[in-house]
């Protein structure tokens, strides 16, 4: 490293060489997207490029290149959330607008407690447990029936197989 920050580019060969696959690896396995991992490594090349000066010998240099790296991760999920928090007020708006829901009583092919834990669970937002006292059966007995309900309706709906 020392031969680096004399500006030995060189040194700089065998660096790269030595530790590209390493810290590669390490984005690749936090950032699925192969063109955000690779701006992300250029990224943080950049940055170890344009800071070499300021590495301690004391340290190992794999750890200095680790947290430039985690500095470039960090900036690109802050970047991310960002995107995520401008989105909220249109998801929101998406949320409040008018949905036609299927109007289970014409749904001949679905049982009448398969309608109700149905229309409980999904129009009425109750938990297993309500649907369960109200329809007086277990909760898992509740998940079953709710399960065989919706798979009939896929089939109806998408041409899907039981």
């Amino acid at each position: 490293m020392e031969l680096y920050q004399d500006d030995n580019m060189q040194a700089f060969e065998v660096i790269y060489g030595r530790y590209e696959r390493r810290v590669y690896s390490y984005i690749s396995k936090r950032v699925k997207d192969k063109e955000v991992v690779a701006d992300i490594f250029q990224n943080s090349l950049t940055k170890f490029h344009r800071s070499r000066n300021l590495y301690d010998p004391k340290y190992p240099l794999i750890s200095w290149f680790y947290t430039i790296t985690k500095s470039e991760l960090l900036d690109y999920i802050k970047k991310k959330r960002d995107v995520f928090v401008n989105l909220t007020f249109d998801i929101e708006q998406i949320q409040n607008e008018e949905v036609d829901l299927l109007d289970l009583e014409d749904e001949s092919l679905l049982s009448i407690n398969e309608k109700k834990a149905i229309e409980l669970r999904y129009y009425e937002e109750k938990g297993f447990g309500e649907i369960s006292k109200i329809l007086e059966t277990s909760e898992s007995n509740i998940r079953k029936i709710i399960s065989r309900g919706i798979k009939k309706l896929k089939v109806k709906y998408k041409g899907q197989s039981l």
